[in-house]
C-alpha cells in the first residue's frame, strides 16, 4: 500500500510540494478526498497514473517520492504494485474506443483444450519463472538496503563530524551525492582528521596589528665607535681634564654666563677676570662644542629607541588561533631575550658616548662586542600575526575545506563496499530484466490465447447490466458489431453525440470493468477514482454510489476523489461505517494557496467542517468568514463562486419561493447600494465573461465579502451567531 506522498515538484498546480508530517496522516485503506473544481485532484490523479511507469511526456520535469510498505518510489523508477485510475485522463483516452468499437473487456467462456493445455503450461512455467525474478529482487533488495545503511550511517558520522560547519544537517541523500563526486579514496591521518575537527571548531578571530620597531644597530655602532674616535683641539686644564664633574658643571656655568649677559659670577658675585674666563673658553671651544652635541644628538636617539623597545606592544597569545599559539609563544620567547641583548646593546652604546663627552679631546676605544638577532626574532613573531590574520581572510574557505576533506575522508572509507553492492546490484537488475523479457513474452502469448477463447456476448451483457445499475434506467446499451467490438445505441439509435454524464458513466462502466479482467486482481492492488458523478444529475448520484460501493470495496488500497458535496456525505457516510477490522481510513481535502505569488496546491487534512456537518452552506461560510486576500487575483479567484453559493442558500431559506436570486435580494432589508454591489459581484464575477482577469477583482472581492456577511448578521443576526459559532 502507499503510505506517503512525500514530495511532488513540477506536476502543474503542485509545483513544489512537500509533505507536512506532523498533520497528515499515513494512508490508509480507504482514503477520501475533498476539494473544489480546479483545486488539483485531477492533477493529483495523475500522478498515481504515472507511478507505474515512472515517466510523464506531459510533466518532463517532474519529481516526486512515495513511500510504500515496502520503500520508497521516485520519479524514473517503476512501481512494482498495479494501480488503475478513473479521471477526466481516463475519460478522455477511452471514450472514443468505447463510444464506437470498443474491443471486448472480459475474456469468458469455454475453454479449447488445446489452448487450455497451452495457456495451463505457460502458466506454470510463468510461476517458475516470477518465482526466480522474486528471489532476485529479493537479493537486490536487500543490497540496497544494505547500500542505503551506509549511507545513512556514514551521514551520521560526517553529520556528527562537521556540525560546526554550515553544512549542519546532513543526510543520507547528501552522503549520496558527495559519493558520486569521490573521483578517489581520500583517507586522513589522525592528526590531519584533528587538525579539521579544530578548524571546524573554532570561531573566527579579529585580525592582529603586526609588531614595528626599527633600528639600524649597524649603523648606531658605527656612529658612536666614528664618535667615540673623533677629537677636539682645545687648550687643556689639567684641573677640569681630571675632575669630570668640575669640567661639567664650569661648562654649564659658561653656558649660563652667556645665555644672561652677566658681569659677575652668579656663585661668589665676583667680577669674572677676563683672562681666566678667556682661558674656559678656549678650554669649552667651537670643536668640543659640535662634537658633543653630536653626541647629545645620538644619545637622545638612543633613548627614545630604548622607550620604544621598552614598551613594545606584543599581543596576547589568546588572540591567537589555537594552533599558532604554541608556537607564538615558543617565538616570543626568543624575541624576549633578543630584546634584552638589545637593551643591553643600546644601553651600552649611549654609556659609551657619555664618556666620549667628557673625553672629547682624546680617541676612546670602542668596539661591538654582541651579534643581536632582535629584527629576524620579530620578523618570525610578525610571521605567526601574518597566519593569523591570512586565517581570518579566508576563514569561511578554510572552514570549507576542512568539512570538504573530512567528509571525503569519511566517505572513502565506504568506498570498496560500496563499489562492490553497486557491481552486484547492475548484474542482479541485467538477470531481472531477462526475466522481465521472458515474462513479457508468456504474457502476450497469453493474453492471446485467452482472446480466443473469450466471450464477447456475455461481455456485452455483463456491461449493459452495470450501465442500467449505475444510471438506473436502461437508456444506453452495447451491442456487438459485426467487426468484433461494440456499438452504443440510445433508444434503440446509434448515439453519436453523448453527453458529459453519458461519457462519464459510460467509461466509469469500462474501468470497472477492467478492474476484473484476468490481469488486474483488485484485492492485491490499487484503485484510484475522480469525480465518477462528474456532470451526472442529482438522482444518478445516488445510483452512481450505490454501484460505486459495491464493485471497489475489495480494493487493496482505494482512493476517492470528488467535489461533489453530495456525494462526499455519501462516501463520509459509508466510509466511516466500515469497520476498522476490515479496513482503516483517512480523509484529506486539496486546498490551494499563494506561494511567490503563483496559487498552489497543497494536500491537508478534511476540514471538520465537512467531517461533522450535513451542508457545504457551512464550509462556504467558513471560507468567506476566514477570507483574507494577499492583494493577487489568484488568492481571490475561487471567491465570487463561494461567495454566490452562500447568498443563494441563505436567500432560499430567507425567501422561500420562485423569484430569482435579484428578486430575493430586493425583499432583503439591507442598504440598497451594498446589495446591488453584492448581487453585481456574484453574478458577474462568477460566470465566465471572456474578459481574461481584472484586477479589480481583489478590492471587490474584499469589499464584497464583508458586504454579504454583514447582510447575513444584520438581517439575521440569530442566524448569524448560530452559524459562527457551529464553525469555531
Amino acid at each position: 500500500m502507499i503510505k506517503k506522498i512525500k514530495k511532488i515538484k513540477k506536476l502543474g498546480i503542485f509545483e513544489d510540494y512537500v509533505r507536512d508530517s506532523q498533520i497528515l496522516s499515513d494512508f490508509e485503506k480507504y482514503n477520501v478526498f475533498y476539494g473544489r473544481n480546479g483545486c488539483g485532484k485531477t492533477t493529483l490523479t495523475k500522478l498515481f497514473d504515472i507511478l507505474e511507469s515512472g515517466l510523464s511526456p506531459e510533466y518532463p520535469d517532474l519529481e516526486y517520492e512515495i513511500e510504500t510498505e515496502s520503500g520508497t518510489t521516485k520519479e524514473w523508477q517503476n512501481f512494482t504494485t498495479k494501480i488503475r485510475v478513473f479521471n477526466q485522463n481516463y475519460v478522455e483516452k477511452n471514450i472514443e474506443i468505447v463510444g464506437s468499437r470498443a474491443k471486448p473487456i472480459y475474456i469468458l467462456g469455454e475453454e479449447n483444450k488445446k489452448i487450455q493445455e497451452a495457456i495451463e503450461k505457460d502458466e506454470e512455467n510463468l510461476k517458475i519463472i516470477k518465482d526466480e525474478k522474486k528471489w532476485k529482487e529479493d537479493e537486490k533488495n536487500k543490497m540496497e538496503v544494505e547500500k542505503d545503511k551506509k549511507f545513512t550511517d556514514v551521514a551520521k558520522i560526517i553529520g556528527s563530524n562537521i556540525a560546526w560547519s554550515s553544512t549542519r544537517n546532513y543526510r543520507k541523500p547528501d552522503a549520496e551525492k558527495d559519493f558520486g563526486l569521490l573521483t578517489h579514496k581520500a583517507i586522513l591521518d589522525e592528526s590531519k582528521i584533528q587538525e579539521c575537527q579544530s578548524t571546524l571548531r573554532q570561531e573566527k578571530k579579529d585580525k592582529i596589528k603586526k609588531i614595528s620597531f626599527e633600528i639600524d644597530l649597524d649603523k648606531e655602532y658605527n656612529d658612536a665607535i666614528e664618535l667615540c674616535k673623533a677629537s677636539a683641539e682645545i687648550i687643556t686644564i689639567e684641573r677640569l681634564k681630571s675632575n669630570v664633574d668640575i669640567s661639567k658643571w664650569v661648562e654649564d656655568g659658561i653656558k649660563i654666563y652667556e645665555t644672561h649677559d652677566s658681569e659677575v659670577c652668579e656663585f661668589c658675585w665676583q667680577v669674572m677676570p677676563k683672562d681666566r674666563f678667556k682661558d674656559l673658553l678656549n678650554h669649552f671651544n667651537k670643536a668640543d662644542k659640535e662634537l658633543k652635541e653630536k653626541i647629545d644628538a645620538k644619545i637622545r636617539y638612543l633613548n627614545d629607541r630604548l622607550d620604544n623597545l621598552r614598551v613594545l606592544d606584543v599581543p596576547n597569545k589568546t588572540l591567537f588561533y589555537s594552533e599558532l599559539q604554541t608556537e607564538f609563544v615558543s617565538r616570543l620567547t626568543t624575541l624576549n631575550v633578543e630584546k634584552q641583548n638589545l637593551l643591553f646593546e643600546i644601553t651600552t652604546i649611549i654609556e659609551k658616548l657619555e664618556e666620549k663627552k667628557t673625553k672629547t679631546t682624546e680617541s676612546v676605544s670602542f668596539e661591538r662586542a654582541l651579534s643581536n638577532h632582535f629584527a629576524q626574532s620579530l620578523d618570525l613573531i610578525n610571521e605567526i600575526i601574518e597566519k593569523h590574520n591570512t586565517k581570518t581572510d579566508n576563514f569561511q574557505t578554510q572552514k570549507d575545506e576542512a568539512s570538504l576533506q573530512l567528509k571525503n575522508h569519511y566517505l572513502s572509507e565506504i568506498l570498496d563496499d560500496v563499489k562492490s553492492l553497486e557491481r552486484n546490484i547492475a548484474n542482479i537488475i541485467i538477470d531481472i530484466e531477462k526475466l522481465n523479457k521472458e515474462i513479457s513474452k508468456i504474457d502476450e502469448k497469453l493474453i492471446k490465447n485467452r482472446s480466443i477463447i473469450s466471450s464477447e456476448h456475455k461481455a456485452c451483457e455483463i456491461l449493459n447490466n452495470r450501465l442500467e445499475t449505475f444510471l438506473g434506467r436502461k437508456e444506453i446499451v452495447f451491442e456487438v458489431s459485426l467487426s468484433g467490438g461494440y456499438s452504443i445505441k440510445r433508444n434503440n439509435k446509434i448515439a453519436k453525440n453523448l453527453s458529459e454524464w453519458e461519457k462519464t458513466a459510460i467509461a466509469f462502466m469500462y474501468f470497472i470493468s477492467h478492474l476484473e479482467d484476468q490481469n488486474f486482481n483488485i484485492k492485491e492492488w490499487i484503485v484510484v477514482i475522480d469525480d465518477p458523478v462528474s456532470s451526472l444529475d442529482s438522482n444518478s448520484v445516488f445510483q452512481a454510489f450505490s454501484f460505486l460501493k459495491n464493485s471497489v470495496s475489495e480494493a487493496k488500497q482505494l482512493f476517492l476523489f470528488t467535489h461533489n458535496f453530495d456525494f462526499l456525505r455519501l462516501l463520509l457516510n459509508r466510509v466511516k461505517n466500515i469497520p476498522n477490522s476490515i479496513g482503516r481510513k483517512s480523509y484529506y481535502m486539496i486546498n490551494n494557496v499563494i506561494l511567490h505569488w503563483e496559487r498552489v496546491a497543497e494536500i491537508q487534512k478534511l476540514d471538520p467542517l465537512l467531517m461533522n456537518h450535513e451542508s457545504e452552506y457551512h464550509y462556504l461560510f467558513k471560507k468567506l468568514l476566514d477570507f483574507e486576500s494577499d492583494g493577487t487575483i489568484a488568492s481571490v479567484y475561487p471567491m465570487p463562486n463561494i461567495a454566490r453559493k452562500v447568498l443563494e442558500t441563505f436567500l432560499m431559506f430567507m425567501v422561500p419561493n420562485n423569484s430569482s436570486p435579484y428578486q430575493k435580494l430586493e425583499i432583503i432589508s439591507f442598504d440598497k447600494v451594498k446589495k446591488n454591489a453584492i448581487y453585481k459581484f456574484t453574478n458577474d464575477q462568477s460566470h465566465i465573461t471572456g474578459k481574461g482577469f481584472d484586477p479589480s477583482l481583489v478590492p471587490e472581492t474584499q469589499k464584497n465579502v464583508k458586504y454579504l456577511l454583514e447582510m447575513i448578521e444584520q438581517t439575521f443576526p440569530e442566524h448569524y451567531n448560530i452559524l459562527k459559532s457551529s464553525i469555531s
